[in-house]
Parts: structure tokens; sequence; C-alpha cells
């Protein structure tokens, strides 16, 4: 009787073994109604996060640019000048300056991210660094992120040619 119980005992495991291995049916629809989840919930999210970078990557670039500019204004011991178009320009929402090399250069912002309003349309660096104007110069670029919230950041150049940026939601 001993050799009847070990054969029962192969036999029951070879019982308990399936054919090919992979995953079933539920376990694969359970798997696909996740997925539909994390996309149905991250998916806005992940545009409001891509609106957003997009007019902090256009204020940073924006703020590399003049800094850069003034730095060539000093470096070179001439006047730098930047050329500022808001919304209400023929050809809104860009800046051009000419670049250390002598090359114009023309910048156009993204779709949706606007120059709401500049307290000058040009930007003159000295040769000492300054803007020569009595107050600060300031820019405001901003994007619908949602119906309800906006990004704006609020860049501004003092006297001194100091570069700022703030940011703020509405």
């Amino acid at each position: 009787m001993a050799g009847d119980t070990t054969d029962m005992r192969q036999n029951r495991q070879v019982g308990t073994e399936r054919g090919a291995p992979g995953f079933s049916l539920p376990e694969l629809l359970t798997v696909i109604a996740l997925m539909a989840l994390f996309i149905l919930f991250g998916g806005p999210a992940v545009s409001e996060a891509y609106r957003a970078y997009k007019v902090r990557a256009a204020a940073d670039g924006l703020v590399t640019d003049i800094r850069a500019l003034r730095y060539n204004a000093v470096a070179n011991r001439a006047p730098a000048t930047m050329t500022i178009n808001n919304q209400t320009n023929a050809l809104p929402n860009q800046y051009s300056f000419v670049n250390s090399k002598g090359v114009s250069v023309t910048v156009r912002f993204e779709t949706g991210v606007n120059i709401e309003t500049t307290s000058a349309s040009t930007l003159t660096f000295g040769i000492n660094g300054g803007t020569g104007v009595a107050g600060n110069t300031s820019l405001v670029l901003s994007c619908m992120v949602n119906g309800s919230r906006s990004d704006r950041y609020t860049l501004t150049v003092t006297p001194t040619g100091t570069v700022s940026s703030a940011y703020s939601t509405f």
C-alpha cells in the first residue's frame, strides 16, 4: 500500500499543473481596467502639467535671454536692445534681439503662452549693464492651464540690470 500512496501523491501533483504558463482572462481584464482608471484620472493632470510647463519654460527662456543680452552689452561695451511684442502688436507674443555673434534672433512663444503686458516695448542695456530707466521694467507672461486656473510669471528688470521672476496663479 505504501507504493499506492506515492502514486496518488504524484497523480495529485500532476493533476494540479495546468497547461502553458500565462495570465488568465480575469487577470488581464483587471489590469486593463486599472490602466483605464489611471488614464481617466491621470490624463487631465498630465495635460495641465504640460500647459504649466510651457509658460514656466517660456519665462525661464526669456529671463536667460535678458541676462545674456545684459552680459553681451557689458562684454562688448556697446548697448544691446531687445524688442518685446505683447498681445497688442501686429506680431504678438514674441521678442527679438541681436545675439553676441551679431545674428538677429526672434523667439515666438508656443500657442497659449501670452505676453500680457510690458512696461516698455524695448529693453536696452547700456555698457555698464544698467537699463538707464528710472524705474523697474516689468513683463507679464501667462497661460491658461485649465478652466479655473492660469499661471502667470512677472519678470522684473531693475535699473541696475538685475532680473527677477515671480510666479502666481489667477
